[in-house]
């Protein structure tokens, strides 16, 4: 496995994010020089906004991270929240959704998708990678 830094996109590479990692990934992208292709990513509770119940995160959220122009070099995205996530709330990763063109996939009753949630797999996701595109 390969760390962000180290990160060799293609057109058949898969990049899968939850939380702020969601972020950490945006950033990574965003920050890349020249050309390059993504093929898939997935943003599992993402979001570019600050979060009401996590101050503690502001200084390192801050303005978020500017998405405008990424979408041209990934293939297909795809974003996934629940209708019951504590941490992000349903509206910050809908919004994050709309910047990217895409319609969120929604889990009914996964929380914030971790184990204590009762969440250790994640069928939405596994299904959105192996979904064929369609533009």
């Amino acid at each position: 496995m390969r760390s962000a830094g180290d990160l060799r996109l293609r057109s058949s590479a898969v990049v899968v994010a939850h939380s702020l990692g969601c972020l950490a990934v945006l950033r990574r992208l965003a920050a890349r020089i020249g050309s390059w292709r993504l093929g898939h990513l997935v943003l599992v509770s993402g979001f570019l906004e600050r979060l009401p119940v996590l101050p503690e995160l502001d200084a390192f959220i801050g303005d978020g991270c500017a998405v405008d122009g990424l979408r041209s070099s990934i293939d297909q995205v795809s974003v996934i929240r629940s209708d019951d996530d504590p941490i992000v709330p349903a509206g910050h990763t809908d919004r994050l959704a709309a910047q990217f063109g895409v319609r969120p996939t929604i889990v009914p009753g996964a929380g914030h998708f971790l184990a204590a949630d009762g969440v250790t797999t994640l069928a939405a996701a596994r299904d959105a990678v192996l979904a064929p595109a369609f533009d």
